[in-house]
This record gives C-alpha cells, sequence and structure tokens, in this order.
C-alpha cells in the first residue's frame, strides 16, 4: 500500500472514530519541501513534528482512559463479546495513530534527506 493511501485509510478511520471520542485527535504539523526549504523552515518543522507525535501519544492515553471511564460508568459490566468489540476498536484506533506517527515521520524525514542533499550540492 503506497504512502498517500495509507494515509487516506489512516484519515478515514480516525474520522470515522472521532465522534465517539471525547479526546481530539492533533492537526497534521505541515512539513516543508526540503529541497527548497530554508534551515530555520526545516529546524521548525522539526519542533512541530516532534510536538505532534507528543500530541499523538497524549492522544492515545486519552482514548485509553475514555474507555475504561465508559467501562466503569456502565450499571453493568459489559459481557465477553463486547469487551472483545470494545477492545477491538481501541486496537484499531492506537494501530492508526501509531501508523500515522510513523507516516508524518518518514514524510519529515524524505525532506531533510532532500535539504540535507540540497545543502551538499550547494556545498560543492
Amino acid at each position: 500500500m503506497n504512502t498517500t493511501a495509507k494515509s487516506l485509510l489512516v484519515s478515514a478511520l480516525l474520522l470515522a472514530a472521532a465522534p465517539a471520542l471525547a479526546c481530539d485527535y492533533p492537526t497534521r504539523p505541515q512539513i516543508p519541501d526540503g529541497t527548497t526549504a530554508s534551515i530555520d523552515e526545516m529546524r521548525s518543522a522539526s519542533t512541530s513534528v516532534k510536538e505532534y507525535l507528543a500530541q499523538v501519544d497524549e492522544y492515545l492515553n486519552c482514548i485509553e482512559q475514555a474507555e475504561k471511564d465508559a467501562i466503569a460508568a456502565m450499571e453493568t459490566a459489559p459481557d465477553q463479546a463486547e469487551m472483545k468489540r470494545r477492545n477491538d476498536m481501541l486496537d484499531k484506533r492506537f494501530d492508526a495513530a501509531n501508523e500515522e506517527k510513523e507516516l508524518v515521520g518518514e514524510m519529515f524525514n524524505q525532506q531533510v534527506r532532500a535539504y540535507k542533499a540540497k545543502a551538499a550540492d550547494a556545498g560543492s
């Protein structure tokens, strides 16, 4: 599956689950084109990507806690089938968010490599 398809799949899964969540999924940072970006733009993007990754981790903690709270608030304990369904949905949310983190990290790393290649060519 290519990067664009993965991105669309992850986004669709997150958007489909969003109404049921009290947790806000962070906005993906803008990543500059490494072939044209300045060092300041790349540094700013690095900071933004690091903040985004931390925010995704906060989101994951939030959805895990929200699920625990929802189960605790139930008047009767969920049956085994309901617990499996809830765990499967939570796993899908975790997987989607972690895939998104990997995708954003790789997208940024590609632009860092492009920036370094540009800088190396300019130095030659």
